[in-house]
């Protein structure tokens, strides 16, 4: 029996720049391209989640970590109990929480300030792979909302996996808006430029 050994070579990078996130790296698209292609696939990358007893502050650190304005919120059981954003921990709710329990702010947990999975109103799956980078731009406007989930329905078995997540901060960017992430609820008067 033959067994064949892959030879791995080493390269000399002494004399060539290596450039770690290279401009131009995100996946450019247009209003009319597939709504997957600016859709975050968590069938390929991780959710980054939360349980929903932590505090608030604990979310922030954890979003400024990784980079990200929104975090799935998990419930006791494990299943989607929200979502939380940033937007969510600069807003009114923590102060309303705060004066109405007369607690502090370190105090606040997720489960306080998140929209919960009741509201959510996500995108289901089989429509998604059949709708335009358009259509998610206008349901997200319609909505107010900078992001969406989708959930795509379980094979022979009752309810859903959490199957994609919509920003709109990353939609801009994909296709080649400069948007802010300041955790503000960004303007769509780009958007309605390029709609139009």
């Amino acid at each position: 029996m033959t067994i064949y050994a892959h030879k791995l070579k080493t390269i000399d990078i002494s004399i060539a720049p290596v450039y770690v996130n290279p401009p131009g790296r995100v996946n450019t698209v247009t209003l009319q391209d597939p709504a997957t292609s600016v859709m975050t696939d968590l069938m390929h990358v991780r959710a980054i989640t939360v349980d929903s007893d932590q505090t608030i502050t604990f979310a922030s650190d954890l979003m400024k970590h990784v980079g990200v304005r929104m975090l799935v919120v998990i419930d006791h059981g494990g299943l989607l109990g929200g979502l939380i954003t940033a937007r969510d921990m600069l807003g009114e709710k923590p102060i309303n929480i705060m004066n109405s329990e007369r607690i502090s702010r370190d105090e606040i947990k997720v489960h306080q300030i998140m929209t919960p999975v009741s509201i959510l109103n996500p995108f289901d799956f089989a429509d998604v792979e059949h709708a335009t980078v358009k259509d998610v731009i206008i349901k997200l406007r319609d909505a107010g909302r900078q992001h969406a989930i989708v959930i795509e329905s379980r094979e022979n078995a009752d309810g859903y996996i959490l199957r994609g997540i919509f920003s709109i901060t990353q939609i801009g960017r994909q296709l080649g808006m400069n948007i802010s992430s300041d955790g503000h609820m960004q303007s769509f008067a780009e958007f309605e430029q390029l709609i139009a």
